[in-house]
């Protein structure tokens, strides 16, 4: 019932597409609408065709069986895009790109710990097959179409999150939401979250979290701005009614990071300008917001007790993964299996023995690390994660170069909207393992890939939207102009 629910509404979506179309539909715009329905497609837990499933329990956080996904359908059709309309004319991929991928793969897989690797090549297949459908994907269509289809597609999902999540938690109608997912899980009857078509509350509010960063990009860089606000604002609350205290942390320093990195970028990061103009307001307000309207999400100090201790038990469990193996990891996808079979060595009473809360030792060998930095430094051990975290780091101390390398609106709310991606990562990742579950990564992977895309960036804005923003640009170049000089005249010696 739920996969036949979910291909009426992706029908219905496509048909009500071609009729907004219908007068002007033009290449660009076919092209527009693959894109809206590819990035709709994305919010639905249950759309993947299972091709074989793996044997035994428990699984890591791609599972054990070999599922297609939406993309892989896809890429047949940007393969025939690709042909047809560029006539084979694309950009060399870059091979660096594909070297790292490529001694990541062998190393994970050659690795003399990892005790399932029919489980890693699930993840090593996912992560390839969608490099492959970016790289097609960034080679046929603009940045322009990109981000208008991202856009229509997004709004889709936010439309009909928010409708779901009226629905449950706050009409009580649970049997909806699992309309689109029967195995949906639900909170507690004391703290309920909504689920969406993502099927768990943290899943849908790591998911929101991201289209909610895509739309203050939006709001921000003038694109569409008043519709920009209100999805924006659906965003919001579809993380609340989750419950997802983390998603909701999230969120918060995403925009935090967009006020201090991109809004205030003319300045330096700790600049009183800076400070007093971005970081302080913008404080006061969020502390006003979490002690006044959502204090109820922080309120419950027993669940708040009871979630610590089972994420500290989790932690626990992966430091004694890494002190096994600190260098080398025990394999992508594997740490779960690799716990499960070496649960022996963790003796939960040595070290929570003076704790009043308790999580049951099956909860801990049947689900993933609820940290996804903890999850890849066992999986990947230091040789493997320090690269990924220095490339984080890197990605983080690059935006504003980007953005200022850049005149293009539709680039920025990609790179924008990459930065909120990591910032995601960087604070709910830190207690939940949802940014990695192959649902969730396929936006956040996209926004990052596609903001990376130097060509991309390199594309001039066709036009201004008003007369207005072309001066408010003009402005801002003007001002980054006099502040490169002052800064090449203050390193000039005496």
């Amino acid at each position: 019932m739920d996969r036949a629910l979910i291909f009426v509404t992706l029908g219905f979506a496509l048909v009500f597409f071609f009729a907004r179309e219908s007068n002007r539909l033009t290449k660009v715009r076919l092209h527009e609408i693959f894109i809206s329905i590819y990035t709709f497609s994305c919010c639905f837990t249950r759309l993947f065709l299972p091709v074989f499933k793996g044997d035994g329990e428990p699984c890591g956080t791609f599972g054990t069986g070999l599922s297609l996904w939406p993309f892989y359908f896809m890429s047949l059709l940007l393969l025939w895009i690709v042909a047809k309309g560029k006539q084979w004319r694309i950009r060399r991929p870059n091979l660096w790109l594909f070297f790292i991928f490529l001694a990541y793969a062998a190393y994970t897989l050659l690795n003399p710990y990892n005790i399932a690797r029919r489980q890693t090549l699930v993840e090593v297949f996912y992560l390839l097959s969608f490099a492959v459908f970016m790289y097609l994907f960034a080679n046929s269509f603009s940045v322009k179409s990109v981000i208008r289809g991202i856009y229509i597609g997004l709004a889709c999902t936010v439309i009909l999150h928010f409708i779901l999540a009226i629905c449950y938690p706050v009409l009580g109608m649970e049997g909806v939401v699992k309309m689109f997912d029967s195995e949906a899980s639900t909170r507690s009857e004391e703290r309920v979250g909504a689920v969406g078509t993502m099927g768990h509350p943290n899943a849908l509010g790591t998911y929101a979290s991201y289209y909610f960063t895509f739309f203050v990009a939006c709001f921000i860089t003038a694109y569409k701005r008043r519709p920009s606000a209100i999805f924006a604002g659906m965003a919001f609350i579809v993380i609340v009614l989750t419950a997802s205290r983390s998603a909701l942390l999230a969120s918060v320093a995403s925009v935090l990071a967009i006020v201090v990195f991109y809004i205030y970028r003319r300045y330096k990061l700790l600049s009183l300008q800076s400070i007093l103009k971005g970081i302080v307001p913008l404080g006061i307000m969020i502390a006003l917001l979490l002690s006044g309207p959502l204090s109820f999400l922080f309120s419950d100090v027993e669940d708040l007790d009871e979630m610590t201790t089972s994420r500290l038990m989790h932690y626990y469990c992966g430091y004694e993964i890494f002190e096994d193996h600190p260098l080398v990891g025990v394999g992508m996808n594997a740490h779960l299996t690799y716990l499960g079979e070496n649960s022996s060595a963790v003796i939960f009473e040595q070290v929570f023995d003076m704790t009043d809360l308790w999580q049951p030792e099956e909860f801990m060998f049947t689900n993933p690390i609820h940290n996804i930095w903890i999850i890849l430094i066992d999986e990947l051990g230091l040789i493997g994660f320090l690269p990924i975290f220095g490339f984080v780091i890197w990605y983080i101390a690059t935006f504003k170069w980007r953005t200022r390398q850049s005149r293009n609106r539709y680039y920025n709310i990609l790179n924008i909207s990459g930065l909120g991606v990591m910032c995601c990562w960087l604070v709910q990742g830190n207690s939940d393992w949802a940014p990695l579950t192959p649902q969730v990564l396929s936006l956040s992977l996209m926004f990052l890939a596609l903001s990376l895309n130097r060509h991309y960036a390199a594309e001039e804005h066709p036009e201004f939207a008003t007369v207005e923003e072309a001066k408010r640009q003009l402005r801002e170049q003007m001002a980054e102009a006099d502040d490169d000089e002052e800064e090449s005249l203050s390193v000039q010696p005496a």
